[in-house]
Parts: structure tokens; C-alpha cells; sequence
């Protein structure tokens, strides 16, 4: 998958949703998890084995859904007052994205946003190998970036944030199969928040 096949991809097989990370619980609620990536759903590392822990969690759930070597489109969203030409790269401490897609969110959220604003997604294709992402995962479990791992392939949208990881797959089956497997790393809550 090009990056640019990435929108293509997202509207056949999430017509519903934009690809924003915290709108697909609400959307996809049937085939959405969460899991805490810390203990007693603690949402911050404060120490190198904690941070340990994150990341042999996310990982481990990673490679679990799509797969040493899979295809994975990661992407991230930026919002903005601006609207800018289509198509530019964006060089972060990640590599270089490039970005796919502007959003207006008042048009299309008129309900939550009273003045104009904008949010540009922007996405790089890679190849997933066991613990090689581990600064971009560290960085958004420090909440300084967001972004989601998206598997065509294997069906699923993984977009970890700081505390935990949500987890679309295709089918409430799957979800409740790897809810089983996962149920340590859950939360207790009746909403799974």
C-alpha cells in the first residue's frame, strides 16, 4: 500500500469514521477493545521498568495482530487554522510522512467546533519488526505525539495513546477472542475505558 492508497483503503473499509484515533471507540464499538498499558491502569511511566512495560505490552499486542514483517500504515493527524496545499511532506523525529488527507472540521463536525479548523493526516507505509518503533510508542505513551498502526492485511487499527492502546478489529468475534486473551491488561470498568 502507497501512501496515497492509504484514504482509498480507509473509506472502503471505515466508511463511517475519519481516521482520528479517539472517534473510532464511538464508532466502532463492536469491535473495539482497550487495553492499559501499565498495571492497575496507571497512565504514566515514572521509571525505566515501567516503561519497560509499555512497551513489551504494545509489542507483544502488535506483533500478536498483524505480524513480524506485515505491511503497516502508520499514520498521525495534526490540527490546524490553515488549510494548505494538498499534498506536502512532513519530517518528524519519526521519518517523513506524507500527508494524505485535510479535514475541515467545522464543516464536517459543525456540532464541536465553532471556528474554522483543520486537521491534516498525514502516513508512512512500513514494515513491522518486534521493538523497532519503540521511540514512537514511547513518545505517544508520553502524550507528544498520536498516532495509529493500521493493518489492511490483517484488518485491524491499533492506535495506542498515554495509557493504554485501542484496538479495532473485523469482527466483535475477534474482539471478544483477544478481549479472553488480553483480560489481564483490561480495564475493570464496565465501558472498557
Amino acid at each position: 500500500m502507497t501512501e496515497s492508497e492509504f484514504i482509498d483503503y480507509w473509506n472502503e473499509e471505515y466508511p463511517e469514521s475519519f481516521p482520528i484515533n479517539h472517534e473510532l471507540k464511538w464508532t466502532y464499538p463492536n469491535r473495539w477493545f482497550r487495553i492499559h498499558s501499565l498495571p492497575e491502569s496507571k497512565r504514566y511511566a515514572e521509571s525505566r521498568d515501567e516503561y519497560k512495560i509499555i512497551l513489551d505490552r504494545q509489542n507483544q499486542l502488535i506483533n500478536d495482530l498483524i505480524g513480524e514483517e506485515s505491511e503497516v500504515a502508520i499514520s498521525f493527524g495534526l490540527y490546524t487554522n490553515d488549510i494548505t496545499n494538498d499534498n506536502y511532506k512532513e519530517l518528524t523525529d519519526f521519518g517523513e510522512f506524507l500527508k494524505v488527507l485535510t479535514i475541515d472540521l467545522l464543516k464536517e463536525r459543525p456540532e464541536k467546533y465553532e471556528d474554522e479548523m483543520y486537521f491534516d493526516i498525514y502516513v508512512k507505509t512500513e514494515k513491522w519488526e518486534n521493538g523497532k518503533r519503540d521511540e514512537i510508542l514511547k513518545a505517544i505513551a508520553d502524550d507528544k505525539i498520536r498516532a495509529m498502526f493500521v493493518s489492511p492485511s490483517k484488518k485491524c487499527i491499533i492506535a495506542p495513546y498515554d495509557g493504554g492502546v485501542d484496538v479495532v478489529v473485523d469482527s466483535t468475534e475477534k474482539r471478544d477472542s483477544l478481549k479472553a486473551k488480553y483480560k489481564d491488561w483490561l480495564s475493570e470498568r464496565k465501558d472498557g475505558m
